[in-house]
């Protein structure tokens, strides 16, 4: 009432200033009817005709190397075609629509004819066949989707100058499922595609070019049981955001390197948020979260060595062996070499296998999806010997004396030995053999009697210092521990013949090959067992990033044996008998390991063969494993290298040749480095 009051007394300054807050209002009332009422329907198509997507983006996996920094795997730019199926709702509703109202019409005319034919109504009952019942409608929208997807794939292969069909099966499950991830259309393109993609049809409704990552392993099978591989997986990961509307395509390791150290590979994703129009062109984007690109894992593999091996194996025993190699420095415990063979191309997990290398991948005896340098165990036979022969030694056995080797009756050009009622047959001819001969000739007489003698908790304990039947906790997820006798078991309902047995490598016990380079690299150095070393450092994608590289020591010692030296030196005199004698089971591969005219001395090679029966839980022979342990040089000695293969014909005849062909291929790479020295001081 005031204000009116104030009003009729003619005041005319206050009269103007209310006609311009009443002619204000009047234009706020006016603006909100414009925009609620006839900008309504405007905004609302505006409103439906853009949306937000969120996309996850993963992070650049982190590289897999060698010692010496080579690849063993890392990224490729991959560019392909992906179909926003959200972008087509339009031409889907419109498709769908026109296809049910075309069946209603003919349905329509149908029951038209059919009432004027019978000249009443249909029923109800009667009704019904020509009507459209959801499910129909669902079917024919479907097929109208599948139809309108179908005529832009073939326009973009017509684009391509590739022709392109769309399979209706894995359309209708991409729709039914994931409609809202980009349906692959057309992956791997070539430069030439990717030009015509952004020359004719870059504006093509729903289709879109994205360029991702795609995990290579450049070395192929080169190391692979190693490496490992990778398998499709777009999940996210701890410390990710989880909500996403599409996400591109990223990979999570399974096994191996790749699967053992999966978080440090993947790093981290991030993700964008991206506006599109009623057309499908992207009106802005914003990246919320930028990935964090992955860590390198360096190895202490070094890849000349690795393809040495895989070549020296594969010469000698063919493509289609089935074996083991593992290379060792002696002194720092780094693997050098790790083969398993068969091996898979970690490729073909990712780009898809071709038939027979399916079949071979499935093939159970073939094994190829198994380590036997770490995974698969075996019985070590006589590469056993030296540890058997350490033990006895140290309990008091002179290495001089000898032991006569009787002859098997059955046999008597072969020498044979009885535990009770037991026959333990022997691969030496009868006569009188000292510790030097005996592991030379590798004669099982010598080391069972020896072995009974001195007793079984010697060799045992000397085992238990070795860490048999224990892991080593190696970064690739295919370890085994192995299985050995415990002095508890040996003490308990433990019989002659089964000490028999473990003195010559068979009954209770089974190693893996990395076991066996770890107990001959304890020979090699003085009786330092070490811990083997897979894994040098973890480092920044980026050489300039300023972030912690986490390293591995090296040279860190489990256990020391605590052995007489005096008796480490008989052994590694009696194990260089092995390959120089004329009487040594390996002399035969080592024989022309000798200097030619101008060339430097090859390295003196202390070995030890083995051959070891297989048998399946009925006693019946199923296989021979065959062996070969052996250190070099023998002055002072840097490499251990143990060989096993299956279905052998001995260990000096399929191992120990492969074994020499690796010390030659090492000798080279070392006498190349030399000189690179010398050249560039």
């Amino acid at each position: 009432m005031l204000v009116y009051d104030q009003l009729r007394k003619n005041d005319p300054q206050l009269r103007l200033l209310a006609l311009i807050v009443l002619l204000a209002f009047g234009v706020l009332l006016v603006g909100v009817w414009w925009v609620q009422i006839v900008s309504a329907r405007h905004y609302q198509a505006s409103l439906e005709t853009q949306s937000f997507r969120s996309v996850r983006l993963p992070a650049l996996r982190g590289k897999i190397l060698d010692r010496q920094g080579r690849v063993l795997a890392e990224n490729r730019p991959n560019c392909s075609i992906g179909l926003y199926l959200e972008d087509l709702r339009p031409a889907f509703d419109a498709a769908g629509g026109a296809e049910v109202r075309r069946v209603r019409a003919e349905r329509a005319r149908l029951l038209a004819a059919r009432e004027a034919a019978v000249g009443r109504k249909l029923t109800k009952t009667e009704r019904r066949p020509y009507t459209l019942s959801l499910g129909e409608r669902t079917m024919l929208r479907t097929n109208a989707f599948y139809a309108v997807a179908s005529n832009i794939v073939a326009q973009i292969g017509a684009g391509l100058q590739q022709p392109m069909m769309l399979d209706p099966d894995s359309f209708h499950r991409h729709y039914r499922i994931t409609r809202f991830l980009p349906f692959p259309v057309a992956t791997n393109l070539s430069v030439a595609q990717i030009a015509r993609f952004e020359e004719q049809l870059h504006g093509i409704l729903g289709a879109d070019l994205e360029v991702q990552s795609t995990r290579i392993y450049p070395q192929g099978v080169t190391a692979s049981h190693v490496i490992g591989y990778v398998r499709r997986d777009n999940d996210s990961t701890e410390g990710e955001q989880a909500f996403f509307s599409y996400r591109l395509p990223d990979y999570r390791g399974v096994v191996g390197i790749e699967g053992h150290f999966d978080e440090q590979l993947r790093g981290l994703a991030g993700g964008k948020s991206v506006l599109v129009n009623n057309l499908g062109y992207r009106q802005s984007e914003t990246v919320w979260a930028t990935p964090e690109a992955g860590r390198n894992v360096v190895l202490t593999l070094d890849l000349d060595i690795q393809r040495a091996a895989e070549r020296a194996l594969r010469d000698r025993q063919g493509p289609h062996v089935r074996g083991a190699v593992v290379v060792l420095d002696v002194h720092r415990g780094d693997i050098l070499a790790l083969v398993s063979a068969p091996a898979p191309d970690p490729n073909y997990v990712i780009s898809g296998f071709p038939p027979e290398e399916f079949a071979r991948w499935q093939d159970e005896r073939l094994g190829m999806q198994r380590n036997r340098a770490t995974q698969e165990i075996y019985q070590p036979g006589s590469i056993f010997k030296p540890l058997v022969g350490l033990a006895v030694l140290e309990a008091g056995l002179n290495p001089l004396e000898s032991f006569l080797v009787e002859p098997d009756p059955q046999n008597p050009t072969r020498g044979a030995i009885f535990v009770g009622p037991q026959k333990f047959r022997d691969t030496v001819s009868p006569g009188k053999y000292d510790f030097r001969r005996a592991i030379a000739k590798s004669s099982n007489s010598y080391f069972i009697t020896n072995g009974l003698r001195f007793g079984v908790a010697n060799i045992v304990e000397l085992a238990k210092q070795l860490h048999l039947g224990e892991r080593y906790g190696l970064p690739t997820m295919q370890e085994s521990a192995g299985i050995f006798p415990s002095l508890r078991r040996v003490s308990a309902n433990w019989r002659s013949g089964d000490t028999a047995n473990l003195c010559i490598g068979q009954g209770e016990m089974a190693v893996t090959p990395l076991q066996m380079a770890v107990m001959t690299a304890a020979f090699a150095n003085g009786g330092k067992v070490l811990l083997p070393r897979l894994v040098q450092r973890i480092e920044a994608y980026d050489p300039t990033s300023l972030s912690p590289t986490q390293v591995f020591p090296a040279g860190q010692v489990r256990n020391h044996i605590g052995v007489n030296p005096r008796h480490l030196d008989t052994l590694r005199d009696a194990m260089l008998a092995d390959t120089e004698d004329p009487e040594g089971t390996a002399y035969a591969a080592f024989r022309d390991f000798r200097p030619r005219s101008g060339q430097a001395a090859p390295m003196r090679v202390c070995g030890k063969t083995g051959t070891a029966q297989k048998k399946d839980l009925n006693g019946r022979l199923q296989d021979y494993i065959t062996w070969f342990a052996s250190f070099a040089p023998y002055e002072e000695p840097r490499y251990a290298v143990v060989v096993m293969v299956e279905s052998g014909s001995s260990g000096g005849g399929a191992c120990a040749p492969v074994a020499r062909d690796i010390y030659a291929s090492i000798q080279k790479l070392e006498a190349a480095a030399e000189r690179a020295v010398v050249q560039n001081p």
